[in-house]
């Protein structure tokens, strides 16, 4: 079942934003599943998740793990406490109805950052680069498509990469930040690019009589 969204769930303090200004950022967002399924072969059914009441709002920042974003940090309101946001990393599989939300309240920018006055030390989180790089993600989320995993990837020479998911049969060429990743394999779970190209298979001579 897809959860249309509350979002009177995150409702934004506009005070803090001077009227006619567009949004501080672009934000990919989610609902979190009314129903969500937990333990050895997901037998285990739960009402939303722990930190996040069914149908919540959450607003996810873009994955910092090969994993073709099965595992995404997210910032939402706390389960019983609307006034407080927590950021966790969970499982996407317990998400739905991705979309793209405008970002207006700077507390709410600095909550999804990860800046906190009390830690000056700690590390501020990337946003999306676009708000059509958040549509991608949430158009192919929505397809259910294969997630985008990474390997033989030097972090000095690529950086973090990431791609949004991909459809099935996945494409044998993937173009990211102007590098090429060529497809190693791929499964009815995820599919995995590598920058090196595909091993070339020497021609068959043919002998002649």
């Amino acid at each position: 079942m897809t959860t249309t969204g509350d979002d009177d769930e995150d409702l934004q303090p506009m005070p803090e934003q001077a009227a006619g200004d567009g949004p501080l950022a672009w934000c990919l967002v989610a609902n979190v599943a009314r129903e969500t399924s937990h333990g050895e072969g997901g037998l285990e059914i739960r009402s939303g998740l722990r930190h996040f009441s069914p149908g919540a709002l959450v607003w996810l920042t873009p994955p910092l793990w090969g994993d073709g974003g099965q595992r995404m940090r997210v910032t939402g309101r706390r389960r019983n406490n609307r006034w407080h946001y927590v950021s966790v990393v969970i499982r996407t599989l317990h998400l739905e109805n991705y979309r793209v939300k405008g970002i207006y309240a700077p507390s709410l920018l600095s909550a999804v950052q990860g800046i906190d006055s009390r830690r000056p030390d700690a590390t501020e989180r990337p946003l999306w680069a676009s708000r059509e790089e958040a549509q991608q993600w949430a158009d192919r989320a929505n397809r259910g498509s294969l997630p985008v995993h990474f390997r033989d990837v030097e972090y000095e020479t690529y950086g973090f990469v990431h791609h949004p998911p991909v459809g099935d049969p996945p494409p044998l060429e993937l173009g990211v930040r102007g590098h090429v990743f060529h497809l190693a394999h791929f499964n009815a779970r995820r599919a995995v690019y590598s920058p090196l190209p595909p091993p070339v298979e020497p021609a068959l001579g043919l002998e002649l009589d």
